[in-house]
């Protein structure tokens, strides 16, 4: 009975969400499928239709035109993207079986995806040139932190910002150009420095740093404690 088609209620198993540029509309994942569900007014569409394989971490693009995902229907999850109000058929757009992706990050110009994968490495593809470039790679992340591990855009789309373990497995801020394909290290990873993002006119990158050190003395043990150590930086650009 198992083997016969049958329709199940995926109302409790969403996974992931997000909202279209318009908030008219918002993408569901749930049980492998890609779901486009009105705010308000129209019709819910099921948009993937496909219970041999699984599509994950939906995300609608900036200009409101596309869905892309993670879909593991050639045997290894690959991105994969279709049009946004489900007319025709998805596209793949890699060939790389880079294993499990976690979340997808739009560049404001809609050309542009980035995430991180299961071996923990930061992975840019370039919609244009068809292209997936590996940018960095994480130290001692573990996959817990890359359930919600997130990379920011500037504003003009050039710059890819993110908090990884540097050498001293402190968190440091990097900064990868697109344009030269060059990364950068923005913080020295002496103090703890994470969740970085661009302001929206790209003058300043802020991040949290736990830099301020009140240490007090314990009440129920023989040791120090430093608490509220976190503050919010702000990086001219």
């Amino acid at each position: 009975a198992t083997l016969k088609p049958r329709q199940v209620d995926v109302s409790k198993r969403i996974q992931g969400a997000g909202i279209s540029p318009s908030g008219k509309r918002v993408v569901f994942q749930a049980r492998g499928e890609v779901f486009s569900v009105p705010a308000e007014h129209g019709v819910t569409r099921n948009l993937t239709r496909s219970s041999g394989h699984a599509e994950r971490h939906a995300a609608w693009s900036p200009d409101g035109k596309w869905i892309v995902y993670h879909d593991d229907g050639t045997g290894e999850y690959e991105l994969t993207i279709r049009a946004a109000d489900g007319s025709g058929e998805e596209r793949t757009l890699t060939s790389e079986g880079y294993g499990y992706g976690y979340d997808i990050h739009w560049s404001p110009d809609s050309k542009k995806l980035a995430f991180a994968d299961q071996a923990m490495q930061m992975q840019l593809f370039d919609l244009d040139t068809g292209k997936l470039t590996v940018v960095d790679q994480g130290r001692y992340m573990f996959h817990g932190r890359l359930q919600g591990f997130v990379m920011n855009w500037s504003p003009d789309s050039r710059w890819l910002t993110w908090a990884r373990s540097s050498m001293s497995r402190n968190l440091a801020i990097f900064l990868y150009d697109t344009r030269e394909g060059q990364r950068h290290q923005l913080t020295s990873g002496y103090h703890a420095d994470d969740q970085p993002v661009f302001e929206p006119d790209g003058k300043y990158l802020y991040y949290k740093a736990n830099r301020t050190f009140r240490p007090m003395y314990s009440d129920l043990d023989n040791s120090w404690i430093y608490a509220n150590s976190t503050n919010v930086v702000a990086v001219p650009l």
